[in-house]
């Protein structure tokens, strides 16, 4: 039972992440008075508070293990995590961590921007928390770290899609030429020399 309840925790986060970042829910606030910034701080915080809440709650239910704690294991989680927080902060060189959690100027959202990492893949934050998630579960290959990890990654897969069609929206071409040159979560190994060169913002 606490494994479902776990479970119905992590899709009542999602649906409530999803819903919070449509267009037109924000736009229905903007309308109330709220500003960009405002609602962004509010969601960082909604989201914070909410995924801290459900860790806290996987990490107390019992649970039992799934696969053998083998060290070798624990040592390829271990790697897997140190390279996923190693992503993140590059990623974050590429973006205004202050408009992002709702703290600065949120013109820079507007911004298109393929530098950093995002020259290697579409999404590099996904596949920072694909690796945290896979390695914090061979670290601990607990029922309860494979049903968060899974759905997590599901909802991810889910969000990419929903956040594509968005931006697609707001860029349109520019976006639809990144996205053919570049790949979702895991960079190519070799240049595509047929993909069309991006054009930078502005043109």
């Amino acid at each position: 039972m606490d494994h479902l309840w776990l479970a119905l925790l992590w899709i009542g986060f999602f649906v409530i992440h999803s819903v919070l970042a449509e267009t037109s829910v924000k736009n229905h606030f903007y309308q109330k008075g709220l500003t960009r910034k405002t609602y962004r701080l509010i969601y960082s915080l909604i989201s914070t508070v909410t995924l801290i809440i459900i860790i806290a709650y996987s990490s107390m239910i019992p649970s039992d293990f799934i696969l053998p704690k083998y060290q070798i294991l624990k040592i390829i989680g271990l790697i897997l995590t140190a390279w996923g927080v190693i992503i993140f902060k590059m990623t974050f060189k590429s973006y205004n961590l202050k408009a992002f959690l709702g703290l600065g100027n949120m013109e820079a959202e507007d911004e298109f921007t393929t530098k950093g990492l995002l020259s290697k893949v579409r999404h590099p934050l996904y596949s920072a928390s694909i690796l945290l998630i896979i390695g914090y579960f061979l670290f601990n290959p607990k029922l309860s770290t494979a049903i968060s990890g899974i759905l997590m990654i599901l909802y991810f897969i889910i969000g990419i899609q929903l956040e594509e069609r968005k931006l697609i929206q707001q860029f349109g071409e520019r976006y639809l030429d990144y996205k053919r040159q570049t790949p979702m979560l895991i960079p190519r190994l070799w240049k595509n020399k047929k993909s069309p060169k991006i054009m930078p913002p502005g043109i």
